[in-house]
């Protein structure tokens, strides 16, 4: 198999290995983020081509560049021409961890934490600093793992850390980790049986090594032209949604202030503090003769006559933040429930389904699934408008449940995840909920319920391939059962009688087909009355779900 190489001459190589820059300050950090981000943009399409499963989820390269594009446009980076690196590095940090989405984005977050961790308190980063910082990095991904698995986004980061030696400049150490990262992104089919299978190295370690080609191009100020494989059957088919790729901002209240104080002789840190006991929300950074604050606070009075005390205040910006969210509420529907005990947040990929758990009683519905992974800062969003003293989630997604459980983590309040991986399971995990039971309880119980579902899917392949001895063409329907590809059929009605033979549900089991998008409601009542015919004792149910690219999601019980 080829692999991604540095498609450049040896002579181009050796310029790059000679460039001398010694360090880094924190425009030059903050432009190697914004170029490693530039890169993964150029190759979204190909990284997602790479996705093990020949289904319609764009999730690997387009959740990390969500993520890089929430880093790059953090409220707590300090402006263009200000702050140090560690600076720097700790305001991409903290965008990246709001903005994460799906599980390589919530890990490729955990590296930009390890790297202002590494940095923190640096002003300008040596080549020492900078892989130091990569190796912190790498451990911080390992950490937001329960259980790591090598020949993933994982092995990739660790390579490029463990690759840096004796570098003799900034350019040479993103240089050693890039080919490192390269070599260790070649062997992940080697240490993943079904990345072998499929043909293809691993989505989330190429994303990694797409950032560091960027990273280097922007020490180097040379192109590195990366060379991505297509993966076994033919070159990249999907077409990525483009909808989250507009920057939300987080809820906010008060007024957000903003302004510029001159003087002289001012200690930032002291004034941060300051800052931070009148108001939410700030960011304070600066040198001792100018300070630029940004704050949110119900009255910014306070704040301008600190402001005044201190110096003379300029390009002053005071913006109501209750007018703005209330008309953001109102152009979207949005209310916010009364004060009540508990609540359940439910992840839906189509309107049917969304429908379908608010009448089961879910306090809140956040549109997501496949190819539109909802980010940490969209869980938490609706864990506020719930308003609920115990709240639960469903990300009902195998790539949503890291965003839910980083949600969690950064919740006010007693925030609890119930991991479950799909449609079918969410909905057995929501008629769980006893509101008799304590949250603790509630998650205890719907938990359980999950483990009483088998779910199916029924959709288009978008390329070839061969895996668990099924041959896939590109544009047949498949059939998946817990996850697993057990079918390909001209039709999805084919697709979905292979699915339940193989299933082979006993009597007296209720299947439940959401139709999705694209299928008919007559079709799906057609399929429903073969199925019966077809295995007698077998109740069908027939729910139009609306989600996009699954012809039906299927639940036997």
């Amino acid at each position: 198999m080829a692999r991604p190489t540095l498609a450049s001459a040896e002579t181009d190589r050796h310029t790059m290995t000679n460039t001398t820059i010694q360090t880094l300050t924190g425009d030059a950090f903050r432009q190697l983020v914004a170029e490693g981000t530039r890169y993964v943009k150029a190759h979204v399409d190909e990284i997602n081509a790479l996705n093990v499963f020949p289904v319609p989820d764009g999730d690997t390269g387009i959740n990390m560049l969500l993520t890089l594009q929430a880093a790059n446009a953090s409220v707590e980076l300090p402006p263009e021409g200000t702050g140090t690196v560690a600076e720097v590095a700790n305001g991409l940090a903290r965008g990246a961890l709001l903005g994460a989405r799906g599980n390589s984005g919530v890990i490729f977050s955990q590296f930009m934490k390890g790297m202002a961790q590494s940095l923190a308190g640096i002003e300008t980063a040596t080549r020492v600093d900078l892989a130091s910082a990569i190796n912190g990095a790498a451990a911080a991904g390992y950490q937001a793992v329960g259980k790591p698995v090598e020949g993933t986004m994982l092995t990739v980061m660790r390579a490029a850390g463990e690759g840096i030696a004796d570098a003799d400049s900034i350019a040479n150490v993103l240089e050693q980790a890039y080919a490192a990262s390269i070599d260790a992104l070649a062997r992940t089919p080697g240490q993943l049986a079904i990345l072998a299978e499929a043909g293809v190295v691993d989505a989330g370690g190429q994303g990694v090594v797409a950032f560091l080609a960027g990273a280097l191009a922007s020490v180097t100020g040379e192109p590195v032209l990366l060379e991505i494989t297509a993966p076994l059957g033919g070159a990249p088919t999907i077409d990525v949604s483009q909808q989250f790729l507009e920057h939300t901002e987080e809820e906010m209240y008060g007024f957000c202030t903003q302004f510029v104080v001159f003087g002289g002789g001012m200690n930032v840190d002291a004034v941060r503090e300051q800052v931070v006991a009148m108001a939410g929300s700030t960011v304070v950074v600066g040198d001792d003769r100018t300070v630029r604050i940004h704050a949110h606070a119900e009255d910014p009075g306070p704040l301008l006559s600190l402001g005044v005390s201190l110096g003379s205040i300029d390009q002053v910006s005071i913006q109501n933040m209750d007018m703005q969210h209330q008309a953001f509420l109102a152009l979207h529907g949005y209310t916010q429930a009364e004060r009540q005990a508990q609540a359940v947040i439910v992840v839906a990929p189509g309107d049917g389904l969304a429908r379908l758990f608010r009448d089961l009683g879910a306090a809140q519905v956040v549109s997501g699934g496949q190819t539109m992974n909802p980010s940490a800062a969209d869980l938490l969003d609706a864990v506020k408008r719930a308003n609920a003293d115990h709240a639960i989630l469903l990300p009902n997604n195998p790539n949503i449940v890291m965003a839910a459980q980083q949600a969690a983590e950064l919740a006010d309040g007693a925030v609890t995840v119930v991991a479950s991986r799909n449609v079918p399971q969410g909905v057995a995990a929501l008629l769980a909920f006893n509101p008799d039971l304590d949250g603790d309880g509630n998650t205890s119980a719907m938990t359980k319920a999950l483990a009483d579902i088998s779910s199916g899917e029924i959709t288009t392949a978008t390329r070839s391939t061969t895996l668990n001895g099924v041959s896939v063409e590109q544009g047949q329907i498949i059939a998946l059962l817990e996850g697993e590809l057990i079918a390909a059929a001209p039709t999805a009605h084919d697709a979905l009688l292979a699915l339940l033979d193989h299933a082979a549900p006993d009597d007296g089991s209720l299947v439940t087909l959401y139709h999705g998008a694209d299928t008919s409601a007559a079709d799906a009542a057609a399929a429903a009355s073969a199925i019966e015919k077809r295995l007698r004792g077998v109740d069908v149910d027939v729910q139009s779900g609306e989600q996009p690219h699954y012809h039906y999601l299927v639940s036997i019980e």
